[in-house]
């Protein structure tokens, strides 16, 4: 942000509120259309100016846009409809200011823009902590605060009343409103257990001043580049392991707060991604227990591959020559980082390529002198790097399938690793089916975050809630094998399937049962007791029934002795008819199926069976 004299900082500070004012004290004097149009028109114009000041002084806030486009639509209305207008504008000025700004503090955060007390905060915050979740999570909380107190004065300004339209609301943004924006900022630091602002920026702004490659080989990082048999090999970095003396990788010195840099390689935005859902539970955790954490997601940054050039070697030592976000940006960063968690994908039984080429950007860190330790040879560094935690999750449900990444990762960051947090079955965690497992793994992933803050470790029994296993693995595979086969079948990828509300298609009389179970509404079928039979002919031939027993569903494979309903249908009909694919009482009426006994089970099978627990 950039530094303002306080003259011009008061000014763009409090520009666009006496235009409100005025215009507020010049309608309640019950003036005609016409001057308010030309009192609307000068303030419009007034307004504008403030904008393009704000502009060329530093940049406009959402106020000076709301305002602005506030006396435009006074503009618009008193030009157009004059007699109409006048009068409520006359009567309701105040609420009308209050409303703008109500709008203005509540609808930014909600579609996804920056709250607007991030302005004002950023003036006073160091740039390093604009991105940090306290910072964030402090100004939507102000931001929302403040949208509340601009609906009380709203609501009170329906009242045509000077204490309920000035006095009561000035007495609430005086007395309530800004000894807020003074007291929660260091009241939500407090409660989580990190330092006060006025600690923060003074750290920040010593970190800052002792940012920049250390040239004191403090570790060493083993290579197997020998040499070199043509101009420009591309070097191949790994960090040692094995027997080191214990200064080597001794534990960061401990700051006001631990800095934390999160580095998320899923190709997979929020909500798909199962490394993010994971990542998001460690960070809090990490968070809750005072630590500062930024995460990069790779898939918003340019970062090219590393070219073996070894400019950061010879030319520019410690930089690279390229230059993109991880120069720019992330590398700094990293560099700085008490810890560095590496939250990877597992698509081919190591990290994925994203989170390779940032691994292989880290080359700047190394020194090109080699040095023989332990009957290895190493690079020296030019300053330690991050303490490492990796977090990965996979498809199948063996852990053994992390075997080869637990391998590299300890090959290339050797003693350095904290912690290896890997999720097998990762599919399963967003099914409903799983929800109480997945809700005790994300607990424990934020109670990982914790312990390793607290004490550079995660406790045997917090890992076993992580890897808890999701059950039976035959079970899995056939419904994981239900749904490819139908997404193949319907030409749809999984986003699709879910974004198509689609269910899979069995395949089987096994595979039914198992779809009905999870698809069943325990609510809807509250106070229900019975038995549905369904007698399959066509491409699978067979019979099974589902008992149903006050929100509770059992399937079994063969005939009731009393059942309550039997339906008679072709195997693939009645699947087209479950899966939405055709219209079930269109099929009754055709007679693709028939049924037999209470006929009130089917109108309710929508009910008990058409929409899942929330």
């Amino acid at each position: 942000m950039k530094r303002l004299s306080s003259v011009r900082q008061i000014f763009l500070y409090v520009a666009p509120f006496p235009a409100l004012a005025f215009f507020k004290v010049w309608a309640s004097l019950g003036t005609s259309p016409g001057v308010l149009f030309l009192t609307a028109c000068l303030l419009f114009v007034y307004c504008v100016g403030v904008v393009v000041l704000a502009w060329h002084w530093d940049k406009p806030t959402y106020f000076d846009w709301a305002v602005t486009l506030y006396f435009l639509a006074l503009v618009l209305l008193l030009g157009f409809w004059p007699k109409a207008s006048a009068p409520i504008l006359t009567q309701y000025a105040v609420t009308g200011i209050y409303l703008c700004l109500f709008l203005t503090a509540l609808v930014p955060p909600l579609i996804g823009l920056e709250p607007f007390t991030n302005h004002y905060a950023k003036k006073y915050v160091p740039g390093p902590i604009w991105s940090t979740q306290p910072f964030i999570s402090i100004n939507r909380t102000m931001t929302f605060a403040w949208a509340g107190l601009f609906a009380v004065c709203v609501v009170l300004s329906l009242y045509p009343s000077v204490i309920t339209r000035a006095i009561v609301p000035l007495s609430l943004i005086l007395g309530v409103g800004m000894p807020f924006n003074m007291w929660f900022p260091d009241h939500y630091l407090k409660r989580i257990g990190l330092p006060s602002m006025a600690q923060m920026q003074k750290f920040a702004k010593q970190s800052a001043r002792n940012a920049g490659p250390s040239t004191s080989p403090a570790a060493v990082v083993s290579t197997d580049v020998t040499a070199p048999e043509a101009p420009n090999p591309a070097p191949v970095v790994e960090f040692a392991q094995g027997p080191i003396n214990p200064t080597t990788f001794a534990q960061p010195e401990r700051r006001a707060e631990m800095k934390i840099i999160a580095i998320n390689s899923s190709a997979r935005g929020e909500g798909t991604s199962k490394t993010r859902i994971m990542l998001d539970a460690l960070v809090n955790g990490m968070v809750e227990a005072g630590a500062s954490v930024e995460t990069v997601h790779l898939r918003d940054k340019k970062i090219k591959y590393c070219i073996g050039c070894f400019t950061c070697w010879t030319k520019t030592p410690g930089i690279c020559v390229q230059k993109d976000d991880m120069t720019n940006e992330i590398f700094p960063k990293w560099m700085d980082a008490d810890i560095a968690v590496y939250a990877t994908p597992l698509y081919h039984y190591t990290v994925n390529a994203e989170m390779k080429a940032f691994i292989e950007r880290t080359l700047p860190i190394v020194e090109p002198f080699m040095v023989r330790r332990d009957g290895r040879t190493h690079h020296p560094l030019r300053k330690p790097f991050p303490k490492s935690v990796f977090l990965s999750v996979a498809g199948f449900p063996e852990a053994s399938v992390f075997d080869q990444l637990s391998s590299y990762v300890n090959s290339v960051f050797g003693n350095d690793v904290m912690a290896e947090i890997y999720r097998p079955s990762a599919e399963a965690m967003v099914q409903p089916e799983f929800r109480n497992a997945m809700n005790d793994i994300l607990d424990a992933t934020t109670q990982a975050g914790r312990e390793l803050v607290q004490s550079m470790k995660v406790s045997g029994t917090t890992m076993e809630r992580i890897t808890q296993s999701f059950g039976d693995f035959d079970w899995q595979a056939k419904m994981a094998n239900a749904f490819w086969k139908t997404c193949i079948a319907e030409q749809v990828t999984p986003r699709e399937f879910v974004q198509k509300g689609m269910m899979p298609r069995p395949d089987s009389i096994d595979t039914f049962l198992m779809i009905m179970s999870i698809g069943f509404n325990s609510k809807g079928a509250a106070g229900t007791a019975a038995v549905l039979q369904f007698n399959f002919s066509g491409e699978v031939d067979g019979i099974c029934h589902l008992i149903i027993d006050n929100g509770t569903i059992e399937g079994k494979e063969g005939a009731s002795e009393k059942p309550d309903l039997i339906v008679e249908s072709p195997f693939d009909v009645w699947m087209d008819i479950i899966t939405g694919k055709t219209d079930g009482r269109e099929m009754f009426m055709q007679q693709r199926y028939k049924t037999s006994g209470d006929l009130s089970l089917l109108l309710r099978m929508n009910d008990m069976f058409g929409k899942r627990d929330s």
